[in-house]
């Protein structure tokens, strides 16, 4: 969260020079200062934590975390450093889509992909506008590039110019297509897991009803034989009686002995 909260910080001073280009010379310092502190920054972090892995699994961790190592060799040419904000970005979302929600999930990939756009804008537009024949000129145009670039369409209408316009071009292709895959299975599995809940659910009602009626079945045998065995008898026992008299021959009439 700390590293998070430095990127955004760089934005912010990275951004400003580039949407106001008329800034006083103390605030185009300033945002030079916060870049190089926020580098300095970076690079101490991945140092404390290489030397907290341990002199055995040093190697191992610069293998396992390549995002962190690249965000600190980064050079530090204006354009190339804004690759540093989405690496984060990156990063924070790998950390935590292992053990976050489905929303969670579906905000941080929000999240990244409005920061992959707006910086690969920011990055375009400073590689662009002050080169001669240049089709960026405004950050109206660098977004739109950006979108269209993004979702694969490539109208052609804004090309970049330099080869830095490009190099960044060539990585947001590669973001996108990783984003718009992402994208399109959560909102697969989302879909799928709606219909699944919806046919638990009715599973769920099926199988109540079916237990009330059944609990209603036994209540009702409950209170036939409660009535059974308050008469003092059963069907059973009243229809084994009836057929035993039946089979019994009449008493006989024994004669009065006279006298």
């Amino acid at each position: 969260m700390p590293l998070f909260v430095l990127a955004f910080a760089f934005l912010a001073a990275y951004a400003a020079p580039i949407l106001y280009p008329d800034l006083p010379g103390w605030a185009a310092t300033a945002s030079q200062l916060v870049n190089y502190a926020v580098w300095v920054l970076f690079g101490a972090d991945y140092a404390i934590r290489l030397w907290l892995a341990g002199k055995g699994h040093r190697v191992r961790f610069v293998y396992k975390h390549p995002l962190d190592l690249i965000m600190v060799l980064i050079p530090l040419a204006r354009p190339l450093r804004v690759v540093r904000m989405v690496l984060v970005l990156v990063e924070v979302f790998s950390r935590h889509a292992r053990t976050s929600l489905r929303i969670k999930a579906g905000v941080y990939i929000t999240g990244i992909t409005a920061m992959i756009l707006l910086v690969s804008s920011l990055a375009v537009l400073d590689a662009e506008r002050e080169v001669e024949g240049a089709q960026i000129t405004d950050f109206g145009d660098a977004l739109w590039w950006s979108v269209v670039t993004a979702s694969t369409v490539g109208y052609g209408d804004l090309v970049p110019q330099t080869g830095t316009g490009q190099v960044i071009a060539a990585m947001l292709m590669f973001c996108a297509i990783g984003l718009v895959g992402l994208v399109s299975g959560s909102l697969a599995s989302w879909f799928v897991d709606r219909v699944s809940a919806a046919e638990e659910q009715a599973e769920r009602r099926e199988s109540a009803e079916l237990s009330r009626r059944l609990t209603a079945l036994e209540q009702q045998v409950a209170e036939i034989h409660t009535a059974v065995v308050g008469n003092g008898s059963s069907p059973e026992k009243s229809n084994g009686d009836k057929d035993a008299s039946a089979s019994l021959p009449p008493n006989p009439v024994v004669p009065k002995q006279p006298g």
